[in-house]
C-alpha cells in the first residue's frame, strides 16, 4: 500500500491523541476546579462549602448532640497592617494548624471569612463548651510563651445549640455568627439565645441604622452648664448626645448607647460627639465669646484605643482648639475595670494638653486613695450623693471627706445631679466647686444653651430664686468687707494665747464686717460661722498641738469666704516665745488659685519668649530626667539649625528674622506630636526629642519637615526662602545618656550640611571622627 494511503490513518491517530490530551486537561482543570471548592488554597482544611456540606451529614439525626462554633480574631486586621501580609497569613495558618489539634476528627472546622472560622463541637454542657474554648484560645496565643514583647490574638466565639431534628446548617450557622457578633467588649463568647434575640430585636435594627443616622444628622449634642458655688457663675459644660430618630423621637443616651457598645459602634458616636464639640469652640472663639471648658464621654472602646489622645489632638488642631479647653470623663466602672490602662491613658491625655475627670465618682464604692493614684483635674461626685435633702449622716460624712482630699490634692469637685435649694445650701457650706443639675440649668440644644449662657460675648452668673437677679450686663461681684474684690489667697494672722486676741491682715471673710481684730478670739472661733462647724474640732485640736510643740503644725479646714459659702483653706501655724508671752503666727492658703497662678508663671518660665516653645533650660531638664527614669524607650534626639539666618538678620533685619525663626517654630509643631518635647535651643537652633518614636516613621517626619519649606516665606511683599539641616540620633542604640546623645546628633548635622541644603541625616558612627573637620569647615562657610 502507498505511503500516502496510510496519511489519512496517522492523520486519524494524532486527532484521537489531541482529544485526548484535551479530555484529560479537562479532567484536571475540573478536578482542580473541584479541589478549591472544597480545599482552602491558603491553610490546607476544608472550604466553607466542603465544611457545611460536611457538618449536615454529620449532624443528620443528632443535631442535638452538638454546638456549632463561630471564631473570630478581632484584631487580625492590626496583624496585617503592623507586620505585613506575609505574616498575617502565617497566622491563619497557625490558628488552623492548632484548631486541628485542638478537635477530633468528628468535629469539623474551617476557615468561613477572611477573620473567622467554623467549627463543631461535640458537646452540650455550656461550662464544658466555655472551658475548651478557653484552651483554645491560650494554645493559639502558645507562641508567646517566653517572649518579652507579647502579642495576643484577641479571639471572640458565638455558640449555638440546634435543637432536636433541626437540618438548616446555614441557618445554624448564622447564629452562630449572631451570637458572636453579640459579644459584649470584655467578653470572650456568647450563647445564641433565642428569647432574648427575638426580644431585641429592635435593638439590632437600631445598630443597623447608625451609621446611618450620623451621616444624616440624626444625631444631636445637647449641653448642660456646670455652675461654680461660691458665685454662681457658669464655668463649665458637658456635652451629652442625644438621637432624633425619626420614627422614635428625642432618644437619651441610655436608650442607644448600651446597643451602640454592644455592636462596637459606640466609638463612632463618641468621635462624633468630640468633633462637634471642637467645631462649637472654634466658632465661639471666632464670634469673640468668652470660652469655658467643655466635657466629653469616654466609653470603654475609647480607653482600650492606644491612638485615642493623638488623634483628638488632630481634631483640634484641625479646628485651632486649644486642647485646654477639653476635658475627658471616665466614668468609675470603667476605671475600676482597667486601673493600669486607665493611669495610662491619663497620661497620654495630658501629654496632649487635655484634662481629665473621674466621672461617677462614689458610685461603686470606690477607694479614695485611688485619687492620690491617678492624675485627675476633677472628680464629679456621683448623683446618688444627694438624693433629697442630704438628711443622710453617713453620705454627709463620706462627701465631706471627698472634698476634703479633693482640695488637698488640688482636684476640682462637681456635684452633678443637684435639682433642689437645700442641696445648693449643702454643697455651699462644704465648699464643693461646682454643681452640675437640674437647679441651675437643664441639658440642652447648642441654639437654646447660647441664650441661656451668654450675655452678649460673656458667660452669664445664673439667675438663683433666692437673690436678686443679676441685671442685664452686670456681672455679680464678690465684693470683700474692706471694699476690695475676689477671694483672697494668702491670709496672714497673730492669736495672743494670753490676752485671747487675733489679728488677721485682711478681712477675707464677711464675719469680720470692717474688723481685723478682736478681742474674745476663742468665741470667734467656736461660736461663729468663720470656721465650718464640722471643723471646730479640728481646729482646737491642731491649737492645741501648736502651743505644744515646735514648728509648724497643718491641715486643710474649710473658712467662710461668701455669705453662707465655704471654702477649703489650707491652716499653718507655729507658736513663738518672747518675754511679754507666747504668738502664734498663721497663714491662710487658698491653694487652688494660688497653685494656678504659681503654675501659669512656671509655664511662662519654661518658655521662650519669641516663639512660644520650651527654652534651652526646660528641654535639658526635662529630657534628662526622662532618661533617668528610662521612660523613652525607642527614641530620637534631633538638632536643627536654619541655614543661612545670619544672612538673614543682615540683610532683612532682625524683625524679619524673628519673623522667620517663629514661622519655622509653628511649622515644626505641626508636624511633630503634643507628647514631643520641642524647644528653641538658642538663636537659630531648635531641638526635639520625640519618646517612642521607630526610624522609619523618624525618617518619614523630617522629611515632611523639610517639605513644608518648599515655598518661600511670605512677609507682606518680603519673600525668603527658608531651609533647615537636621541632625538625629536614636535612643538609646546612639547615646545612652543626655550628651552624648545630643552631640551625636550634632555630628549628624554637620553630615547633613556637607551634602547640601534642606537636608537631614541619620547619626552613623564614622560621623563622629568627621565632625570636628566639619564642623571647621561649616564654620568658614559662614
Amino acid at each position: 500500500m502507498p505511503a500516502n494511503d496510510y496519511s489519512w490513518m496517522y492523520m486519524a491517530v494524532g486527532l484521537i491523541i489531541v482529544a485526548l490530551v484535551m479530555i484529560g486537561f479537562r479532567l484536571i482543570k475540573s478536578k482542580r476546579a473541584k479541589m478549591r471548592s472544597f480545599y482552602d488554597v491558603l491553610t490546607g482544611g476544608r472550604t466553607e462549602t466542603a465544611y457545611l456540606t460536611g457538618v449536615r451529614k454529620t449532624l443528620e439525626g443528632k443535631s442535638a448532640s452538638y454546638a456549632l462554633v463561630s471564631m473570630q480574631i478581632r484584631n487580625l486586621p492590626h496583624v496585617f497592617r503592623a507586620f505585613g501580609a506575609e505574616e498575617g497569613e502565617k497566622t491563619l495558618k497557625h490558628i488552623h494548624s492548632v484548631l486541628e489539634t485542638q478537635l477530633s476528627s468528628e468535629e469539623l472546622m474551617a476557615r468561613t471569612g477572611e477573620d473567622a472560622f467554623g467549627f463543631i463541637l461535640k458537646n452540650r454542657k455550656p461550662e464544658e463548651i466555655s472551658a475548651r474554648l478557653e484552651r483554645i484560645h491560650a494554645a493559639i496565643n502558645q507562641y508567646n510563651k517566653g517572649k518579652k514583647d507579647i502579642y495576643e490574638l484577641d479571639m471572640c466565639f458565638g455558640i449555638y445549640l440546634p435543637e432536636e431534628g433541626e437540618r438548616d446548617v446555614i441557618t445554624m450557622q448564622g447564629r452562630s455568627v449572631q451570637a458572636r457578633m453579640s459579644t459584649p467588649a470584655g467578653r470572650r463568647y456568647q450563647f445564641y439565645d433565642r428569647a432574648s434575640w427575638d426580644k431585641n430585636a429592635w435593638e439590632r435594627e437600631m445598630a443597623k441604622n447608625i451609621d446611618y443616622a450620623l451621616q444624616t444628622s440624626e444625631f444631636v449634642v445637647f449641653y448642660q452648664p456646670k455652675v461654680r458655688v461660691l458665685d454662681q457663675r457658669v464655668v463649665g459644660l458637658e456635652a451629652l448626645v442625644r438621637w432624633r430618630h425619626p420614627q422614635r423621637g428625642l432618644l437619651s443616651p441610655d436608650m442607644f448607647l448600651t446597643v451602640a457598645e454592644h455592636f462596637q459602634k459606640v466609638s463612632k458616636i463618641d468621635r462624633f460627639v468630640f468633633e462637634d464639640v471642637c467645631r462649637t469652640l472654634a466658632r465661639w472663639k471666632k464670634q469673640g465669646r468668652e470660652l469655658c471648658p467643655i466635657s466629653v464621654n469616654l466609653s470603654r472602646a475609647d480607653i482600650a484605643d492606644s491612638n485615642l489622645a493623638d488623634e483628638c489632638a488632630a481634631v483640634c488642631e484641625k479646628y485651632g482648639v486649644e486642647p485646654a479647653q477639653i476635658e475627658f470623663e471616665i466614668r468609675e466602672k470603667l476605671l475600676l475595670e482597667n486601673l493600669e490602662t486607665v493611669s495610662s491613658l491619663i497620661e497620654r491625655i495630658h501629654a496632649n494638653g487635655f484634662r481629665c475627670a473621674v466621672d461617677n465618682f462614689g458610685a461603686d464604692a470606690v477607694s479614695m486613695q485611688i485619687l492620690s493614684t491617678l492624675d485627675v483635674d476633677t472628680v464629679k461626685l456621683d448623683r446618688s450623693f444627694f438624693s433629697g435633702d442630704n438628711d443622710n449622716r453617713r453620705g454627709r460624712y463620706i462627701v465631706e471627706a471627698i472634698i476634703k482630699l479633693a482640695t488637698q490634692l488640688q482636684i476640682s469637685t462637681v456635684a452633678q445631679g443637684v435639682d433642689n435649694p437645700g442641696q445648693v445650701k449643702y454643697l455651699q457650706r462644704v465648699a464643693c466647686d461646682m454643681i452640675q443639675g437640674f437647679y441651675y440649668f437643664k441639658p440642652m440644644a447648642l441654639e437654646q444653651l447660647e441664650s441661656a449662657i451668654f450675655d452678649g460675648s460673656n458667660l452669664r452668673y445664673a439667675d438663683v430664686r433666692e437673690e436678686q437677679p443679676v441685671q442685664q450686663g452686670e456681672k455679680k461681684r464678690i465684693v470683700h468687707s474692706d471694699g476690695s474684690e475676689g477671694n483672697k489667697n494668702l491670709v496672714f494672722f497673730s492669736y495672743l494665747p494670753e490676752e485671747d486676741t487675733v489679728e488677721f491682715s485682711e478681712a477675707f471673710s464677711p464675719i469680720f464686717g470692717r474688723r481685723r481684730k478682736f478681742n474674745d478670739a476663742l468665741a470667734l472661733f467656736r461660736t461663729t460661722e468663720l470656721i465650718h462647724e464640722n471643723d471646730r474640732d479640728d481646729f482646737f485640736k491642731l491649737l492645741e498641738r501648736c502651743q505644744r510643740e515646735d514648728g509648724w503644725v497643718e491641715n486643710t479646714l474649710r473658712f467662710c469666704l461668701a455669705e453662707g459659702r465655704y471654702g477649703w483653706l489650707e491652716l499653718h501655724m507655729r507658736r513663738d516665745g518672747y518675754d511679754s508671752g507666747s504668738v502664734i503666727s498663721g497663714t491662710l492658703i487658698n491653694m487652688s488659685e494660688w497653685n494656678k497662678e504659681i503654675n501659669r508663671w512656671k509655664e511662662k518660665a519654661n518658655r521662650d519668649a519669641l516663639t512660644g516653645l520650651y527654652n534651652r533650660e526646660y528641654f535639658e531638664h526635662t529630657v534628662r530626667s526622662m532618661m533617668e527614669q528610662k521612660s523613652c524607650a525607642g527614641a530620637a534626639m534631633m538638632f536643627i539649625d536654619v541655614d543661612d539666618f545670619k544672612r538673614v538678620n543682615d540683610t532683612l533685619g532682625h524683625m524679619f528674622g524673628d519673623d522667620v525663626l517663629c514661622y519655622v517654630a509653628k511649622q515644626i509643631l505641626g508636624v511633630f506630636r503634643h507628647t514631643d518635647v520641642i524647644a528653641r535651643y538658642g538663636g537659630d537652633e531648635f531641638v526635639i526629642f520625640a519618646p517612642a518614636i521607630q526610624r522609619g516613621i523618624l525618617e518619614d517626619r523630617l522629611t515632611k519637615l523639610c517639605g513644608a519649606f518648599k515655598y518661600p516665606y511670605r512677609n507682606d511683599t518680603i519673600e525668603y526662602k527658608v531651609s533647615l539641616t537636621i541632625g538625629a540620633a536614636m535612643y538609646p542604640m546612639d547615646g545612652g545618656d543626655y550628651d552624648t546623645l545630643l552631640e551625636h546628633a550634632d555630628c549628624a548635622v554637620y553630615e547633613a550640611k556637607s551634602r547640601g541644603k534642606d537636608q537631614y541625616a541619620l547619626y552613623e558612627p564614622y560621623m563622629l571622627g568627621e565632625a570636628g573637620a566639619a564642623a571647621e569647615g561649616a564654620q568658614e562657610g559662614r
